[in-house]
């Protein structure tokens, strides 16, 4: 992911917790909040409850992925956060979360095709 497609700045996180909206699953929480720029930028949040490191760390790449692959319309600040169980849910499981939520925020790009193709790619 580059640089500019990244919330970095604590007071950035911040923003989009404080004057954004949200909408939750299961296993994952997703915080909006329109930026007015070109892209979007994309941050991710995943406690120590939900496991060490290595987890933490999994989660993070697989959230990430998942988002990559579904397409997001330019214009938002988005924060992913990570519920307890998550690392438990299969990968298919975690990219319908990430689809379900982004279409129910209206954050989806219209020009990109929904899911996955057969071979994992777009």
């Amino acid at each position: 992911m580059r640089r500019e497609q990244r919330l970095r700045k604590e007071s950035e996180f911040e923003a989009v917790r404080k004057r954004g909206r949200g909408w939750s699953s299961d296993i994952l929480v997703l915080r909006t909040l329109s930026n007015g720029l070109p892209h979007s930028r994309f941050g991710y949040v995943v406690s120590k409850r939900i496991g060490g490191a290595v987890v933490r760390n999994l989660v993070r790449r697989r959230i990430r992925e998942a988002v990559r692959l579904t397409g997001v319309a330019p214009g938002w600040d988005l924060v992913f956060i990570a519920r307890v169980g998550v690392a438990d849910a299969p990968y298919t499981r975690l990219a319908q979360t990430v689809r379900d939520l982004l279409r129910r925020a209206r954050a989806l790009d219209d020009r990109h095709p929904e899911g996955i193709t057969s071979s994992g790619r777009v």
